[in-house]
């Protein structure tokens, strides 16, 4: 067998990964101390969990990831009691990384205090208009969209990247997640410079079209005053195969001039925007090989503390065109044929992974993670 055929073979089988890892790192054996903490960090993701905090958010941004498609409002669980209970029993059932996720987690934040008690590791996606309590020890993942008032109107309804600076100033917990759009790529260094100046570090998502917004496209809907304000045809925050290069550019030059706020991997960048689709797609449209399906030992769940069965963490996102950070990383945490073609295409991987725990793990509080090492790399 060739090493193509391995490598191919390798990607879909634990047993071979492990194999030519092994090979991999007889070659580069100055690879191991890298592949012994990757070893760690992906250990943290052996059981990962989401929650809804709440339906609720304060802003409409255009091509909303949560209210279009089908949403399914639900009565939300108004007791802390029934939250801090529920959390228990998923640390019980083996939780090892949880997203607080929802509209905006930041306006429910009782809930988020509630789980601050329970799991070691959290990841709390805000987008950044409230201050979320010091309490809470987790990863604080701020979403901008722009840094000007116009292009930030523009893409979420309203102005509020300065607010975001002025309630996390200096917090340890937090990493600014900015989302790269066609109409945003001469903003994003307004926004490194801002990041630097406030002490946060700063890493990247890509715009992805929903199902619905596409469909809006296509049919040629009229503009509304939710989630599809100013999109037109002919004009929209979509990326084209050279906005993606642009985009590339982008990162890399930021990378380069802003080497102490920039939290990223060159690798991740250049897998990220390339003109292909990301993920293999079924016949259905669906990427069935997305770290961020809802399957197995993943679970999913409302506000209403009920366990929901989407396709992903954001369900109402085209596959064929998903590039966000959720499903790109968690994707990434198992290494593919082209991450074990070579010993260079594995020190590529092992610098996803190292940037992937600076993005999303935050230790202040968390204790380590007791778990097999070689089952929990690659069962996922």
């Amino acid at each position: 067998m060739d090493r193509h055929q391995t490598t191919h073979s390798a990607s879909g089988d634990p047993r071979l990964v492990l194999r030519r890892i092994r090979a991999l790192l007889d070659e580069a054996p100055h690879l191991a101390p890298r592949y012994e903490a990757a070893k760690k960090v992906i250990r943290i993701f052996r059981k990962p969990a989401f929650y809804e905090v709440t339906q609720r958010c304060n802003l409409k941004c255009e091509g909303c990831y949560y209210f279009e498609g089908n949403f399914q409002p639900v009565t939300e669980q108004s007791s802390i009691a029934a939250w801090e209970a529920f959390f228990a029993a998923e640390k019980e059932r083996g939780v090892s990384m949880a997203y607080f996720v929802g509209a905006e987690p930041s306006l429910e934040q009782e809930r988020l205090v509630a789980a601050s008690r329970t799991f070691a590791y959290g990841n709390v996606g805000t987008n950044g208009t409230v201050k979320i309590d010091p309490v809470v020890p987790y990863r604080i993942a701020i979403s901008m969209w722009a840094g000007d008032d116009d292009t930030d109107r523009k893409l979420r309804g309203a102005s509020v990247f300065r607010k975001a600076f002025r309630n996390y100033r200096g917090d340890p917990r937090v990493l600014v997640y900015f989302t790269l759009s066609r109409w945003n790529l001469g903003t994003v260094r307004t926004i490194a410079e801002m990041c630097r100046d406030n002490g946060l570090p700063l890493t990247f998502n890509l715009y992805s079209p929903t199902l619905t917004y596409l469909a809006k496209l296509r049919e040629g809907e009229a503009n509304d005053d939710q989630f599809f304000r100013v999109s037109r045809p002919d004009d929209t925050p979509m990326f084209s195969d050279d906005d993606l290069l642009a985009a590339r550019r982008t990162v890399l030059d930021l990378m380069d001039e802003f080497p102490d706020t920039v939290v990223y991997s060159k690798a991740y960048n250049e897998w990220s925007t390339r003109p292909a689709p990301l993920h293999e797609i079924d016949e259905n449209g669906v990427a069935p090989r997305c770290g961020s399906r809802i399957t197995g030992h993943m679970n999913y769940y409302g506000s209403d503390l009920k366990l929901a069965h989407p396709k992903c963490c954001t369900p109402d996102l085209d596959c064929s065109q998903c590039r966000i950070m959720s499903g790109g990383w968690s994707t990434k945490l198992q290494p593919d044929a082209t991450d074990l073609a070579s010993a260079a295409d594995f020190s590529n991987w092992l610098d996803i992974l190292e940037a992937l725990e600076h993005i999303f793990v935050y230790e202040k509080t968390a204790p380590a993670v007791n778990a097999p090492v070689a089952d929990a790399v690659f069962a996922l």
